[in-house]
C-alpha cells in the first residue's frame, strides 16, 4: 500500500499500470459524480428553477445561483480527481474562481449590451472579487 506522499504525483498511466486503491477509486467516483452533476446543473438551471417555482420556492434570480452551485460542483470534481496529482484544494479553488469570474463577467457584458446600462453593483463586486481570487490562487498554484 502506497502512502499519501507516494501517490501525490500519480499520473493516469500510473493508475492503469499499478492498479487503483479503494480510496483512489472512491475519489474518482466522487469526482465523476460531481463533474456530471455540476455540468448538468449549469446546463439545466432553468428547468430546475422551473421545478422549484412550481413548488413555490423558485425565483428568476435563482438561475444565477444554481449555475454558480453547478460551477462549484464541477470544481469539486476537478479537485478530487485522483490522477491529477497534488495541490487538489488549490486546483479546485482556482478552477472555481476562474469559472465564476468568466460566468459573472459574461452576465455583466450581457447586461451592458442587452440593456445599455451598467450592471448591478453586487454583480460587479462579485466578478471583481472572483477575479482577484483567481489571481491569488493562480499565484499560489504557480509558486509551488
Amino acid at each position: 500500500m502506497k502512502t499519501f506522499q507516494q501517490t501525490r504525483g500519480t499520473s493516469l498511466s500510473d493508475v492503469y499500470r499499478t492498479g487503483i486503491s479503494s480510496p483512489q477509486l472512491l475519489r474518482a467516483v466522487a469526482a465523476i459524480v460531481s463533474v456530471v452533476a455540476g455540468f448538468a446543473l449549469v446546463v439545466l438551471a432553468v428547468p430546475v428553477n422551473g421545478f422549484l417555482a412550481e413548488q413555490g420556492l423558485g425565483s428568476p434570480g435563482q438561475v444565477i445561483a444554481l449555475r454558480l452551485v453547478g460551477i462549484a460542483l464541477f470544481a469539486v470534481g476537478v479537485a478530487f480527481w485522483p490522477a491529477l496529482g497534488g495541490k487538489r484544494i488549490r486546483r479546485g479553488l482556482l478552477f472555481y474562481s476562474a469559472l465564476a469570474t468568466l460566468y459573472l463577467s459574461t452576465l455583466m457584458l450581457a447586461t451592458m449590451v442587452g440593456t445599455g446600462t451598467w450592471p448591478a453593483p453586487l454583480l460587479v463586486i462579485g466578478a471583481a472579487g472572483h477575479l482577484v481570487a483567481t489571481f491569488v490562487f493562480a499565484w499560489a498554484w504557480l509558486r509551488r
